[in-house]
């Protein structure tokens, strides 16, 4: 895949014209997603149908013409496979009917087993057959910290009481816990990989909930653990690995290891300050505010322009938004964002 733009500036090589792709580029913002999501009552039944899975990775690439497509999953279908009851209903978010409660639920969980989700890999490989052959397929998971503030949780939440409540009286606990998720996500990663995913992408969905000192105990420990993990198996240890930290209360530069090839900046990190510290050790992609998407043709086009203009002398710039695309952007918004990039 020598002529993608995407792959060459993860390998620190200059483009003249960044490649561009967004997280949760296939959704609900677009109509065409909207029609298929009218059959599925449940979000997770439409996840489990690999044939749908590819379509709906397709509809953004043949859109927009991005330069990568990601797989079209959930972050949490680890838990799942851990019988944790996961549902989705419409306009209420993940529930967990069997919540972790207590230290005795860890105990408990079944032993995680990669052939829960076949139905992830088979979807790798539908979508991987309708790709045009020079653009790439991210896979991903959530990093270990999120599965667990999820699991734990029993759904997405404001503050995450529970979670935080679980970690000061259950430190140890919940590290074993974080330690059985990582094994799982490399297991997890490691079958894309196989199935022919060719990038991977990390999503700390909730770094922000972490002092510090918290997050690197709870979440960075367990991120390295994993990433350590995928580089050290043939299999994937040349695969590249890009971390989606959200708004750490740590630096970016302090953060940042080894292991990754690519740090993806929320939209409130200061990118041309990052930029400057990071040239030539890691990729950089991001961080267009989704927001953004919301306002004038001409605000969107300057708000580009601006990111591009900081990042043109950078090897290793991809495009993104700082954080996934909501369902109230117009798609015709989208597109004048990638003109902009593009022009």
């Amino acid at each position: 895949m020598e002529d993608s733009k995407f792959l060459r500036a993860l390998n620190l090589q200059p483009n003249s014209i960044p490649p561009v792709w967004f997280m949760r580029q296939a959704g609900r913002y677009l109509p065409e997603y909207q029609k298929i999501r009218k059959n599925y009552s449940n979000f997770l039944d439409m996840c489990k149908q690999p044939k749908t899975c590819a379509e709906l990775a397709m509809q953004p690439i043949e859109r927009f013409d991005l330069d990568a497509s990601i797989l079209f999953s959930d972050i949490l279908t680890i838990p799942d496979a851990l019988n944790l009851g996961l549902a989705f209903y419409e306009g209420e978010g993940p529930k967990f009917s069997n919540p972790i409660s207590s230290p005795d639920d860890i105990k408990k969980l079944i032993p995680f087993d990669i052939n829960n989700l076949g139905y992830v890999f088979k979807a790798v490989e539908e979508t991987k057959n309708l790709l045009p052959k020079d653009i790439p397929l991210i896979g991903f998971c959530g990093s270990p910290w999120t599965l667990a503030a999820y699991s734990i949780e029993g759904g997405s939440s404001k503050d995450f009481n529970k979670t935080k409540k679980f970690m000061r009286e259950y430190p140890n606990e919940l590290q074993n816990f974080l330690e059985i998720l990582s094994n799982a996500c490399f297991d997890y990663l490691k079958q894309q990989v196989l199935s022919g995913v060719d990038t991977l992408q990390i999503f700390d969905s909730w770094a922000d909930l972490l002092s510090d000192n918290e997050l690197e105990i709870f979440s960075l420990k367990y991120t390295r653990m994993l990433t350590e993990l995928l580089k050290k198996d043939p299999v994937t240890a040349d695969i590249p690995i890009i971390l989606f930290e959200k708004s750490p209360n740590k630096k970016v530069e302090d953060l940042v290891f080894k292991e990754i090839t690519c740090v993806s900046l929320y939209w409130q990190e200061d990118i041309d300050r990052i930029s400057k510290n990071l040239i030539g050790l890691f990729a950089i992609q991001g961080n267009l505010d989704p927001k953004v998407l919301l306002r004038s043709d001409e605000s969107i086009w300057q708000e580009t322009k601006r990111i591009c203009n900081v990042m043109k002398e950078y090897p290793g710039f991809i495009f993104n938004l700082g954080h996934g695309i909501t369902p109230d952007i117009d798609p015709n918004k989208v597109q004048v964002m990638i003109d902009a990039i593009r022009q």
